[in-house]
């Protein structure tokens, strides 16, 4: 009987929302981090091949099948300050995540101070949940917060700031509808290749509409 060896190839494909599957709400870490470092990695060597033994119903021979998975995202590796813990505590003042993204780099990196929402797989490692994340400032001594899709989040009360067109954010190759998804009017003003923003929330109600819709967490 002779050994036949195949080689077969499993691509992950990442889906929109969660990069893995929530199950409990102690499994969600929420917090306002600071960034100190985003860096770029290929995840697909860290893949482990598995080889099984199978049959050939045809011949008998015995096949030596390969099969190796490749991830399609590309993946980083994050490191940030951890300001403020606002759903479960996290072990330390530093977290290290990694963070997945079919688009490109992740656009949380955009913002010194931003809500993060990251889990732990279950090695224990800490990954982020795939494109969550909310931009924050702090005016006044206090934390306010602005959506990263305001279109969502229309029952929410708002907070005017930004006056004096302080605060900006560099569109740049956001296109019409990208400004239509992350930039809408009232919450944005567009000019001249900038968002300003014009409207905020508070803080406790994006976590809670977070919690209660993003992730199904029941309060």
């Amino acid at each position: 009987m002779s050994v036949k060896i195949l080689l077969s190839f499993f691509i992950i494909i990442s889906t929109f929302v969660f990069s893995q599957e929530i199950n409990e709400s102690e499994n969600v870490y929420i917090f306002i981090g600071k960034k100190i470092s985003i860096e770029e990695f290929d995840t697909n060597t860290q893949q482990e091949k598995k080889r099984t033994k199978e049959i050939d119903p045809e011949t008998g021979d015995t096949l030596v099948v390969t099969q190796q998975s490749y991830i399609i995202d590309n993946a980083f590796h994050c490191k940030y300050s951890v300001i403020k813990n606002l759903m479960n505590q996290l072990p330390k003042e530093t977290i290290e995540f990694n963070a997945y993204n079919h688009y490109g780099r992740p656009g949380f990196e955009n913002y010194e101070n931003v809500i993060l929402y990251i889990s732990k797989n279950k090695k224990g490692d800490f990954f982020h949940q795939k494109y969550i994340y909310d931009p924050v400032y702090k005016i006044e001594g206090k934390w306010i917060g602005l959506l990263s899709s305001p279109n969502d989040h229309k029952k929410l009360k708002t907070i005017d700031i930004n006056k004096n067109d302080v605060i900006k954010i560099a569109l740049g190759v956001c296109d019409k509808i990208c400004q239509s998804i992350h930039y809408p009017s009232p919450y944005f003003k567009i000019k001249n290749g900038f968002a300003y923003p014009k409207k905020a929330f508070e803080i406790n109600d994006i976590i809670s509409y977070r919690k209660t819709v993003t992730f199904k967490i029941k309060e």
